[in-house]
């Protein structure tokens, strides 16, 4: 009986998931993320354009600017909002159209119906995140030419774009249960999102004990580049990388099952909204 509950309770999670990502990948949901991923896009072609030719002989100077882009911009705001889009929405979005109380009446579990949705969160992320990462990625190094292609395609290269794509998809597991939650809690989840995200930008100044609250500083180190980040480089110490992913599995974790508490209380009063 167990096994047969636990087989119907994967089907219904994974139908669930599927839904999700339609809405997020081919639905409206994902015209602003798109616009949000085509901003590193759009820099990285006008800089291959653009790119003056004596620094096109350098491939190395394309990897630093890539590590400054990526973690000052691309991870901080980009990933951040992107997911912050996609999983709020998850819950809020079917309050909003007045729609949720099809999916709570549904003979499905609140439990497997907060993973199912999350599923489809991340995997929409993945699709969109992993592949404008990856595309910035190589547009940094065309201005390099034939260099530019070898230097993307040597053991070095081709292991630093593994890293940040893996960076980035740690992120939209541990932002997207962030967001998920806020979405359950919040009318609008946008304004926690902004005060996270000043939390997450204040994270070199900030005291060791506090700084592990922040996902972005164990995000950050795991960066296959370190970026050169100045004198706020000397405030911020890496966190081993195998304790850096457990932090933010852990968070992740803790953070759906409070979403799943939340959603077993979760009523519908579409008039207050």
């Amino acid at each position: 009986m167990s096994g047969n509950r636990w087989t119907r309770s994967r089907r219904q999670a994974w139908a669930v998931a599927r839904h999700e990502i339609r809405l997020a990948v081919f639905g409206r949901r994902v015209l602003p993320v798109l616009l949000l991923v085509g901003m590193p896009l759009a820099l990285a072609t006008l800089r291959a354009v653009f790119l003056p030719a004596r620094q096109r002989l350098d491939v190395g100077h394309s990897t630093a600017d890539f590590a400054q882009m990526f973690a000052l911009f691309h991870l901080r705001f980009v990933v951040f909002f992107a997911c912050a889009l996609l999983f709020a929405k998850l819950f809020r979005g079917e309050i909003l159209e007045r729609s949720l109380h099809y999916s709570l009446l549904a003979p499905v579990r609140r439990a497997v119906l907060v993973v199912g949705k999350y599923l489809g969160g991340v995997i929409a992320a993945w699709i969109v995140l992993l592949t404008s990462t990856g595309l910035t990625f190589l547009l940094f190094h065309l201005p390099h030419g034939a260099a530019g292609v070898r230097q993307l395609l040597s053991p070095a290269g081709l292991s630093d774009l593994a890293g940040y794509l893996a960076v980035v998809a740690l992120a939209c597991c541990a932002y997207g249960a962030a967001f998920l939650l806020a979405g359950l809690y919040f009318g609008n989840p946008m304004v926690p999102a902004l005060i996270f995200l000043g939390w997450e930008v204040a994270t070199p100044f900030l005291p060791p004990a506090l700084k592990a609250l922040s996902f972005v500083h164990y995000l950050g180190s795991l960066l296959p580049v370190a970026p050169s980040l100045g004198p706020l480089a000397l405030l911020t110490r890496p966190v081993d990388p195998w304790l850096a992913v457990l932090g933010l599995l852990t968070a992740t974790v803790l953070l759906l099952a409070l979403a799943v508490r939340v959603a077993g209380r979760l009523e519908v009063t579409y008039a207050a909204e």
